[in-house]
């Protein structure tokens, strides 16, 4: 990937779109979106099936919690490994950043977690938007991706929508988050992963 102006712009209009749905989430403008989506998608005990609902959540558990350090630290050091030191620790940083500015918009917007059905995630009482699931997924694997050989980043590229389409979508069904959180932490995660892998393309260079 060629670093290229066009990049810098797609990065600061993703951080500007999150920020805008964050505003209309926080006033009650993206209803329109949330309830419809979530009435068709969250999950219940009974009515769905308890192998759906397992496979939701542990799709969710890999993008969260303690566990998202080993997976962040074995895909830096591929990356390291294929790309060089600075592409190893562009991930290591996009992923580290991305989480601390994911956590400083949930208490900016201090959107409170849907509650249209109970939840099948433990949330502990933190605030909704934007994920810090999506964000993480979106960063990590999309940075991955990019910075991946070049034969192999059409497939990566590919593999990284799907993992952060489905960490996005679980967090939707196991009903611990709206839908707009779920997209304002997609953008978030892609313009982090957008600038890391900009930055490295210049640290990179001979």
């Amino acid at each position: 990937m060629k670093m290229r102006p066009q990049i810098y712009l797609a990065a600061a209009l993703l951080l500007a779109g999150t920020g805008m749905i964050g505003w209309a989430a926080a006033h009650g403008l993206m209803l329109w979106l949330d309830q419809p989506v979530s009435a068709a998608l969250a999950l219940r005990h009974g009515p769905a099936s308890d192998r759906l609902i397992a496979a939701m959540q542990a799709i969710s558990w890999l993008g969260g919690g303690p566990q998202r350090t080993p997976i962040v630290a074995a895909i830096a050091l591929g990356l390291w490994r294929w790309r060089g030191a600075a592409a190893g620790w562009s991930l290591v940083l996009t992923a580290l950043v991305s989480n601390l500015v994911s956590g400083w918009l949930k208490l900016s917007f201090a959107r409170v977690r849907p509650d249209l059905v109970p939840h099948l995630d433990n949330v502990a009482g933190s605030l909704s938007y934007p994920s810090g699931h999506a964000t993480n997924a979106a960063a990590v694997y999309l940075v991955f991706a990019l910075l991946a050989p070049a034969e192999w980043r059409g497939r990566m590229l590919a593999l990284a929508a799907l993992l952060a389409f489905l960490t996005g979508l679980s967090r939707i069904m196991l009903g611990v988050h709206f839908a707009s959180d779920v997209l304002g932490g997609w953008m978030l995660g892609a313009a982090f992963a957008l600038l890391a892998a900009a930055l490295c393309q210049r640290w990179s260079k001979p």
